[in-house]
């Protein structure tokens, strides 16, 4: 099994390019790299960041094919994933500046 064959099992979600890229956030170069025990921390994390992107997804409607993605279970998941690995949840930090609307210059 390849790393990206291993990310895929743990998700029912088919976009190659952001499996590859949480692969590459999270230190794995080569996605076709062959999968052992040691890279569960690394499949795991990966796994935590596509359930938070997927939390910002809109529901999906096409004739008979929808999609609702519970944004409280992949947060959920996420934050267990993360306890696992002792991992602390990253904030993101924006000035007030750029949110108050007021002008920055």
């Amino acid at each position: 099994m390849t790393m990206l064959e291993a990310l895929q099992s743990m998700l029912e979600y088919e976009n190659n390019n952001l499996l590859a890229k949480a692969l590459i956030d999270n230190g794995v170069s080569n996605s076709s790299a062959t999968y052992t025990a040691a890279d569960e921390k690394t499949i795991d994390l990966a796994a935590a960041d596509i359930y938070l992107v997927l939390c910002n997804h809109p529901n999906f409607k096409e004739g008979s094919k929808y999609i609702d993605y519970s944004k409280g279970a992949l947060m959920a998941l996420r934050a267990e994933l993360l306890k696992k690995w002792s991992v602390q949840p990253t904030t993101i930090s924006v000035p007030l500046d750029s949110v108050s609307g007021r002008a920055l210059w």
